[in-house]
């Protein structure tokens, strides 16, 4: 138990003879020396470049820098002659019952940077993330881990990079919701790209954050400087690099913005110094600016749809990932039609094996059945579907294609007639104006 400051070192902890070692007490880290009868404590952090001095060693008497080699006094702490930026001391005593070290009380936590770019994720509904920290993104992590202790959020460690851009991914996937992917400098975050593609290709909200170098070494050359808004570019919707005089809270604000509305990855680089600035800036919230995204296509288009499936015989579904969500919508309009229903590959599951309509997957990861179906059909209603060369649709077919992405109608082939709009709203609306159907009983 600590006294007035004092905290007993466990008795492994303490170094021998001519050895320095980290040791922990009141939740600080100092380097303990021992150099014949005289201890010492100093601050764990060489004031060049932070290096670990309690991974160092004692060298002719000195405390040696394991990154660069500089030598401190490690009982005063002072350094080389010549130099005047020594390391802090901590008082240190050996008792009859061990080495007691006396550390300072934490200061009370000043709000950062970070603090307030996370409180704006959170604010805007980021509830996961995962990640590997690491020397360059420590101040973001630490907001993250306050955070985490306040229940805003979950911190999930992975042990690659790439693991955590391909989580974000598929969360984003499933739920249409951002979670968040980050990353070191240099090599950490550019192995995130792989996961990040995934996420941009799906449609998947993502908000990929990068640590950075400091600002002073920036494009200077420095050990993991690479210029990753640069790196990113083509895999995001955006990326913006976050410098001492940005409205942090706003660029954050806009990150999960851009990756909701524009459905894609969104990028921030934090330099390493930037993260650890003070700031009392309020987090920024969503109220005001966001707005539901579903959408209704126009009556006249859902009449002249609903006209063609009223015709069609022999009507077949094809659901694909974005009727994700839309799923008593679809199996209602099958079971109207009594028409089978596939799915690509990613929609797999979307409608139950279990369920009389449900025909299994189409294309290339598909099932014979549905490729048959698929070919015997008279109209082809597809739901959310990339029409990629993986799901095996017949482009030659009539096709309904509904999607709320207007850039995925006819992407690869024209289609027959299409809506415009929410997967669920559409089919809700097309189903009411169907009328008598004319589509033939296709159970078995």
């Amino acid at each position: 138990m600590a006294e007035n400051g004092w905290h007993r070192v466990d008795p492994a902890d303490v170094p021998d003879d001519g050895r320095v070692r980290g040791v922990t007490v009141g939740g600080r880290t100092v380097a303990l020396s021992r150099c014949g009868a005289r201890l010492g404590a100093l601050e764990n952090r060489c004031p060049h470049q932070g290096g670990p001095l309690g991974e160092g060693s004692i060298e002719k008497g000195l405390l040696r820098c394991p990154w660069h080699g500089y030598d401190y006094d490690p009982i005063s702490g002072r350094p080389p002659e010549g130099f005047s930026d020594g390391v802090a001391t901590y008082p240190v005593e050996q008792r009859d019952d061990g080495v007691y070290v006396r550390v300072p009380a934490p200061a009370p936590h000043a709000r950062t940077v970070a603090d307030v770019l996370v409180e704006t994720l959170v604010a805007w509904g980021v509830r996961h993330v995962f990640g590997m920290v690491g020397h360059s993104n420590l101040g973001f992590a630490e907001a993250l881990r306050r955070a985490e202790d306040r229940g805003e959020l979950t911190y999930i460690g992975i042990r690659h990079e790439g693991a955590a851009a391909f989580a974000a991914s598929a969360y984003g996937k499933l739920t249409g919701r951002p979670a968040a992917c980050f990353a070191i400098a240099g090599p950490g975050s550019t192995n995130l790209l792989t996961g990040l593609y995934d996420a941009k290709l799906d449609g998947a909200p993502v908000l990929a954050i990068s640590g950075q170098v400091p600002s002073k070494v920036l494009g200077r050359g420095a050990f993991q400087d690479v210029d990753l808004s640069a790196v990113f570019r083509d895999v995001a919707v955006s990326t913006t690099t976050v410098h001492g005089g940005s409205d942090h809270a706003e660029l954050a604000a806009l990150a999960v913005k851009h990756a909701t509305d524009r459905r894609g990855v969104a990028h921030l680089v934090l330099p390493d110094e930037i993260q650890v600035q003070p700031s009392d800036a309020p987090a920024a919230t969503p109220d005001g600016r966001t707005a539901d995204r579903r959408t209704l296509p126009a009556v006249s288009a859902v009449e002249a749809a609903a006209a063609l499936v009223r015709d069609a015989r022999r009507p077949v579904l094809i659901a694909g990932h974005g009727a994700r969500g839309a799923e008593l919508e679809v199996r209602l309009l099958a079971e109207t039609l009594n028409a089978p229903v596939l799915t690509t590959f990613k929609a797999k599951g979307l409608v139950p094996d279990t369920h009389p309509l449900g025909a299994g997957v189409l294309g290339r990861s598909g099932t014979p059945v549905a490729s048959w179906l698929m070919n015997e059909a008279d109209l082809l209603i597809v739901v959310g579907a990339s029409f990629s060369n993986h799901t095996g649709i017949a482009g030659y077919k009539p096709i309904l294609q509904i999607d709320d992405d207007p850039g995925a109608i006819g992407r690869f082939d024209a289609v027959t007639t299409s809506l415009l709009g929410d997967a669920g709203l559409t089919l809700t609306a097309l189903a009411g104006a169907l009328g008598e159907p004319a589509a033939e009983d296709q159970r078995p």
